[in-house]
């Protein structure tokens, strides 16, 4: 696929790659990986350090972004990405066009729900427990990374970005844990009506 400053043909990971470095500062694939997994993850997703290398290629073929090789030691030298004017103009447009894409839903634990008939309630009880487990702490790691972007005055969107996320994740908590307590009643429903 053509990928052109216009816009609409860049995929979700070019977007998220240019996104990032709209922030305004040079960047190795490394850092923006980092950025990635500490703000796109919780909200997201976070591209692989591969789709990220392919995309800053990509990027660059099309002249949203430019990079230039730095010698960092007689036989060390890394590659740094920024975003051209073409770049920003391209995520300025994106990030005005009134059309959001719809949101994809793919929740594991409401399949594995879905197909519960199939397998072991009380094993899917326990497996739920650890999934809300898992989102509390990405909800504490997601407020954590929001409190140190807004020490940023440049990040102020991805701290706000960070905050809702945290707000996600302690509901997706909730929602599982709910539905943890519906399987358990009719667990015990089941167990006293035997």
């Amino acid at each position: 696929m053509a990928i052109h400053p216009k816009g609409g043909e860049l995929p979700a990971t070019a977007r998220a790659v240019l996104g990032i470095l709209s922030f305004g500062e040079e960047m190795t694939g490394y850092d923006v990986k980092r950025w990635a997994d500490q703000s796109l993850a919780f909200f997201y997703w976070a591209p692989s350090q591969s789709q990220i290398y392919s995309e800053l290629r990509r990027l660059e073929e099309a002249g949203l972004a430019i990079s230039r090789v730095e010698q960092t030691h007689e036989a060390k030298a890394r590659r740094l990405y920024a975003i051209t004017d073409a770049g920003q103009t391209a995520m300025a447009e994106w990030a005005d066009d009134p059309v959001l894409e719809p949101v994809v839903l793919k929740n594991p634990a409401v399949l594995r729900l879905w197909a519960a008939h199939n397998g072991d309630r009380r094993r899917l009880v326990a497996m739920l427990a650890d999934h809300r487990d898992e989102s509390r702490r990405r909800a504490e790691k997601a407020a954590a990374h929001g409190r140190r972007a807004q020490e940023v005055p440049a990040w102020h969107y991805a701290a706000l970005s960070c905050e809702w996320s945290a707000k996600y994740w302690n509901d997706e908590a909730d929602r599982i844990e709910w539905m943890r307590q519906r399987l358990l009643c009719e667990l015990e429903e089941e167990a006293g009506g035997v």
